[in-house]
Protein backbone atom coordinates (compact mmCIF):
# COMPACT_ATOMS: atom_id res chain seq x y z
CA UNK A 1 0.00 0.00 0.00
CA UNK A 2 1.62 3.36 -0.66
CA UNK A 3 2.28 6.15 1.65
CA UNK A 4 -0.89 8.00 0.25
CA UNK A 5 -3.38 5.20 0.58
CA UNK A 6 -2.16 4.26 4.13
CA UNK A 7 -2.54 8.46 4.78
CA UNK A 8 -5.91 8.40 3.73
CA UNK A 9 -6.73 4.80 5.48
CA UNK A 10 -5.55 6.42 8.65
CA UNK A 11 -7.90 9.42 8.50
CA UNK A 12 -10.90 7.48 7.72
CA UNK A 13 -10.26 4.85 10.55
CA UNK A 14 -9.66 7.93 12.54
CA UNK A 15 -12.92 9.58 11.18
CA UNK A 16 -15.07 6.74 12.18
CA UNK A 17 -13.91 5.87 15.44
CA UNK A 18 -14.45 9.51 16.17
CA UNK A 19 -17.93 8.45 15.72
CA UNK A 20 -18.79 5.50 17.47
CA UNK A 21 -16.53 6.75 20.67
CA UNK A 22 -16.36 10.86 20.67
CA UNK A 23 -20.34 10.87 21.54
CA UNK A 24 -19.80 9.61 25.15
CA UNK A 25 -18.26 13.10 25.92
CA UNK A 26 -19.78 16.44 26.29
CA UNK A 27 -18.54 18.30 23.02
CA UNK A 28 -17.13 28.97 21.55
CA UNK A 29 -20.47 30.14 22.32
CA UNK A 30 -19.57 31.96 18.74
CA UNK A 31 -21.54 28.89 17.45
CA UNK A 32 -24.99 29.63 17.81
CA UNK A 33 -27.38 26.39 18.67
CA UNK A 34 -31.03 26.68 19.44
CA UNK A 35 -34.63 25.16 18.52
CA UNK A 36 -37.62 26.93 16.31
CA UNK A 37 -40.74 25.26 15.83
CA UNK A 38 -40.71 24.69 11.76
CA UNK A 39 -42.69 22.31 10.07
CA UNK A 40 -41.28 18.69 9.37
CA UNK A 41 -39.30 18.49 6.65
CA UNK A 42 -40.55 15.47 4.24
CA UNK A 43 -37.18 14.78 2.83
CA UNK A 44 -33.85 13.97 4.90
CA UNK A 45 -30.24 14.92 4.03
CA UNK A 46 -28.30 18.06 2.78
CA UNK A 47 -30.68 20.25 1.37
CA UNK A 48 -30.34 23.27 -0.52
CA UNK A 49 -33.72 24.18 -1.14
CA UNK A 50 -32.85 27.65 0.57
CA UNK A 51 -30.11 28.61 -1.54
CA UNK A 52 -30.82 30.83 -4.67
CA UNK A 53 -29.18 30.11 -7.80
CA UNK A 54 -25.94 32.60 -7.33
CA UNK A 55 -25.65 30.77 -4.07
CA UNK A 56 -25.92 27.78 -5.86
CA UNK A 57 -22.90 28.21 -7.98
CA UNK A 58 -20.98 28.98 -4.84
CA UNK A 59 -22.24 25.73 -3.13
CA UNK A 60 -21.37 23.28 -5.97
CA UNK A 61 -17.80 24.89 -5.66
CA UNK A 62 -17.65 23.56 -2.17
CA UNK A 63 -19.31 20.25 -2.87
CA UNK A 64 -16.44 19.24 -5.81
CA UNK A 65 -13.94 20.11 -2.64
CA UNK A 66 -15.33 17.99 -0.66
CA UNK A 67 -15.84 14.54 -3.21
CA UNK A 68 -12.50 15.49 -4.86
CA UNK A 69 -10.00 12.33 -5.43
CA UNK A 70 -7.11 11.62 -6.40
CA UNK A 71 -6.40 9.49 -10.08
CA UNK A 72 -6.94 5.96 -7.80
CA UNK A 73 -10.61 7.35 -6.75
CA UNK A 74 -9.32 8.05 -3.18
CA UNK A 75 -11.25 11.18 -1.57
CA UNK A 76 -8.65 13.52 -0.64
CA UNK A 77 -10.71 15.22 2.24
CA UNK A 78 -12.02 11.89 3.76
CA UNK A 79 -12.94 13.25 7.35
CA UNK A 80 -15.14 16.41 5.08
CA UNK A 81 -16.63 13.88 3.02
CA UNK A 82 -17.31 11.23 5.78
CA UNK A 83 -19.50 14.06 7.93
CA UNK A 84 -21.12 15.00 4.93
CA UNK A 85 -22.05 11.31 3.73
CA UNK A 86 -23.20 10.65 7.44
CA UNK A 87 -25.82 13.71 6.89
CA UNK A 88 -26.86 12.38 3.98
CA UNK A 89 -27.54 9.03 5.27
CA UNK A 90 -28.41 10.09 9.11
CA UNK A 91 -32.82 10.50 8.35
CA UNK A 92 -32.58 14.11 9.56
CA UNK A 93 -33.27 17.04 7.52
CA UNK A 94 -30.26 19.72 7.40
CA UNK A 95 -30.96 22.64 5.31
CA UNK A 96 -28.20 25.05 3.87
CA UNK A 97 -28.38 28.74 3.91
CA UNK A 98 -26.17 31.64 3.29
CA UNK A 99 -26.53 34.84 5.77
CA UNK A 100 -28.01 37.36 3.31
CA UNK A 101 -27.82 40.50 6.13
CA UNK A 102 -24.84 42.00 7.69
CA UNK A 103 -27.01 44.57 9.48
CA UNK A 104 -26.26 43.31 13.05
CA UNK A 105 -22.34 42.82 13.75
CA UNK A 106 -20.60 39.69 14.11
CA UNK A 107 -17.30 37.94 13.84
CA UNK A 108 -19.38 34.18 13.27
CA UNK A 109 -18.35 32.40 10.18
CA UNK A 110 -21.48 29.67 10.25
CA UNK A 111 -23.83 28.48 12.60
CA UNK A 112 -25.34 25.19 13.10
CA UNK A 113 -29.47 25.32 14.50
CA UNK A 114 -31.81 22.83 15.25
CA UNK A 115 -35.33 24.13 14.10
CA UNK A 116 -36.89 21.00 14.88
CA UNK A 117 -36.62 18.44 17.80
CA UNK A 118 -37.67 15.24 17.42
CA UNK A 119 -38.56 13.83 20.89
CA UNK A 120 -37.81 10.21 19.44
CA UNK A 121 -34.04 11.38 17.99
CA UNK A 122 -35.45 9.97 14.43
CA UNK A 123 -36.22 13.11 12.43
CA UNK A 124 -34.50 16.26 13.78
CA UNK A 125 -34.64 19.11 11.10
CA UNK A 126 -31.81 21.79 11.08
CA UNK A 127 -29.79 24.12 9.31
CA UNK A 128 -26.45 25.49 8.73
CA UNK A 129 -25.92 29.01 7.94
CA UNK A 130 -22.47 30.16 6.18
CA UNK A 131 -21.67 33.44 6.49
CA UNK A 132 -19.87 34.39 3.59
CA UNK A 133 -18.66 37.70 3.47
CA UNK A 134 -17.29 36.94 7.15
CA UNK A 135 -15.25 34.51 5.85
CA UNK A 136 -13.90 36.24 3.34
CA UNK A 137 -13.19 39.10 5.56
CA UNK A 138 -11.73 37.20 8.14
CA UNK A 139 -8.74 38.27 9.62
CA UNK A 140 -5.54 35.24 9.41
CA UNK A 141 -2.58 35.67 11.63
CA UNK A 142 -0.92 35.38 14.82
CA UNK A 143 -3.86 36.86 16.76
CA UNK A 144 -6.07 34.04 15.73
CA UNK A 145 -4.12 31.34 16.47
CA UNK A 146 -5.80 28.92 19.11
CA UNK A 147 -4.38 27.59 22.14
CA UNK A 148 -2.82 24.03 19.75
CA UNK A 149 -1.26 26.84 17.40
CA UNK A 150 -4.02 26.12 14.32
CA UNK A 151 -4.47 29.30 12.79
CA UNK A 152 -7.91 29.23 10.56
CA UNK A 153 -8.13 29.28 7.04
CA UNK A 154 -4.38 29.50 7.05
CA UNK A 155 -3.05 29.50 3.00
CA UNK A 156 -6.78 28.82 2.03
CA UNK A 157 -8.33 30.39 -0.88
CA UNK A 158 -12.03 31.71 -0.65
CA UNK A 159 -13.60 28.19 -1.83
CA UNK A 160 -11.14 26.44 0.51
CA UNK A 161 -12.60 28.58 3.79
CA UNK A 162 -15.77 28.05 2.95
CA UNK A 163 -15.24 24.07 3.01
CA UNK A 164 -13.30 24.86 6.34
CA UNK A 165 -16.42 26.54 8.26
CA UNK A 166 -18.84 23.97 6.14
CA UNK A 167 -16.60 21.35 8.00
CA UNK A 168 -16.60 22.90 11.44
CA UNK A 169 -20.77 23.19 11.06
CA UNK A 170 -20.43 19.42 10.08
CA UNK A 171 -19.23 18.17 13.04
CA UNK A 172 -21.79 20.25 15.20
CA UNK A 173 -24.25 18.40 13.16
CA UNK A 174 -22.68 14.98 13.68
CA UNK A 175 -22.08 15.28 17.09
CA UNK A 176 -25.78 16.69 18.29
CA UNK A 177 -27.65 14.65 15.87
CA UNK A 178 -26.03 11.13 16.79
CA UNK A 179 -26.73 11.60 20.55
CA UNK A 180 -30.51 12.24 21.65
CA UNK A 181 -29.60 13.47 25.11
CA UNK A 182 -26.93 15.98 23.39
CA UNK A 183 -29.77 17.04 20.91
CA UNK A 184 -32.06 17.11 23.98
CA UNK A 185 -29.65 19.43 25.88
CA UNK A 186 -29.25 21.73 23.44
CA UNK A 187 -33.38 22.48 22.87
CA UNK A 188 -33.82 22.32 27.09
CA UNK A 189 -30.29 24.08 28.09
CA UNK A 190 -29.77 26.30 24.76
CA UNK A 191 -32.85 27.40 23.37
CA UNK A 192 -35.09 28.22 26.82
CA UNK A 193 -32.05 30.09 27.66
CA UNK A 194 -31.71 32.14 25.04
CA UNK A 195 -35.66 33.04 24.79
CA UNK A 196 -35.52 34.16 28.84
CA UNK A 197 -32.85 36.09 28.15
CA UNK A 198 -34.77 37.81 25.14
CA UNK A 199 -37.90 38.28 27.35
CA UNK A 200 -35.47 39.59 29.96
CA UNK A 201 -34.06 42.28 27.88
CA UNK A 202 -37.50 42.83 26.16
CA UNK A 203 -39.26 43.72 29.49
CA UNK A 204 -36.63 45.18 31.67
CA UNK A 205 -34.03 46.17 29.28
CA UNK A 206 -31.54 47.54 31.87
CA UNK A 207 -32.12 45.12 34.84
CA UNK A 208 -29.95 43.23 36.07
CA UNK A 209 -30.15 39.44 35.31
CA UNK A 210 -31.78 37.47 38.07
CA UNK A 211 -29.90 34.44 40.10
CA UNK A 212 -31.43 31.99 37.93
CA UNK A 213 -30.86 33.60 34.78
CA UNK A 214 -27.23 33.94 35.71
CA UNK A 215 -27.39 30.39 36.65
CA UNK A 216 -28.85 29.23 33.39
CA UNK A 217 -26.59 31.17 31.58
CA UNK A 218 -23.73 30.22 33.16
CA UNK A 219 -24.71 26.35 32.18
CA UNK A 220 -25.70 27.38 28.50
CA UNK A 221 -22.22 28.85 27.93
CA UNK A 222 -20.03 25.90 29.47
CA UNK A 223 -22.16 23.25 27.54
CA UNK A 224 -21.74 25.60 24.16
CA UNK A 225 -17.60 25.43 24.85
CA UNK A 226 -17.70 22.07 24.78
CA UNK A 227 -19.26 21.47 22.14
CA UNK A 228 -16.87 24.36 19.90
CA UNK A 229 -13.95 22.23 21.25
CA UNK A 230 -15.58 19.38 19.58
CA UNK A 231 -16.08 21.37 16.34
CA UNK A 232 -12.79 23.05 16.75
CA UNK A 233 -10.71 20.01 16.92
CA UNK A 234 -12.41 18.45 13.47
CA UNK A 235 -12.19 22.00 11.59
CA UNK A 236 -8.42 21.46 12.07
CA UNK A 237 -8.64 17.74 10.38
CA UNK A 238 -10.25 19.41 8.03
CA UNK A 239 -7.96 22.18 7.44
CA UNK A 240 -5.10 19.68 7.22
CA UNK A 241 -6.89 17.99 4.65
CA UNK A 242 -6.84 21.03 2.17
CA UNK A 243 -3.73 21.89 2.86
CA UNK A 244 -2.31 18.56 2.07
CA UNK A 245 -4.70 18.16 -1.51
CA UNK A 246 -3.94 22.04 -2.46
CA UNK A 247 -1.03 21.62 -4.96
CA UNK A 248 -2.79 18.69 -6.86
CA UNK A 249 -6.47 20.45 -6.72
CA UNK A 250 -4.89 23.71 -8.50
CA UNK A 251 -3.60 21.68 -11.43
CA UNK A 252 -7.74 20.85 -12.20
CA UNK A 253 -9.35 23.07 -14.19
CA UNK A 254 -12.73 22.33 -12.25
CA UNK A 255 -10.96 22.39 -8.67
CA UNK A 256 -9.52 25.93 -9.48
CA UNK A 257 -10.44 28.89 -7.64
CA UNK A 258 -12.38 31.11 -9.82
CA UNK A 259 -11.66 35.17 -9.73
Amino acid sequence: MSRHCLTIAVHLLLFFCWLICAYGQSAQPAVKLMTMGKPVAARAGLLTDRLTPRELEKWRTIENIVFAEDQNHQPWHPTLRGLWEWIEASGHTVYVEVVRSNRIATCTAGTFTIERFDPRGERHVAVIKLNLANIDQAFVGEATRRADGFIPFAKLNRAERYAEVLGHELAHAVHILTNLERSRVVEDVVQQTNQLLLSHHARRREASLTQDLKRRLTKRDSFLKELEAQAEAMEKVVWGELIRSKGSREKLPDLAEKP
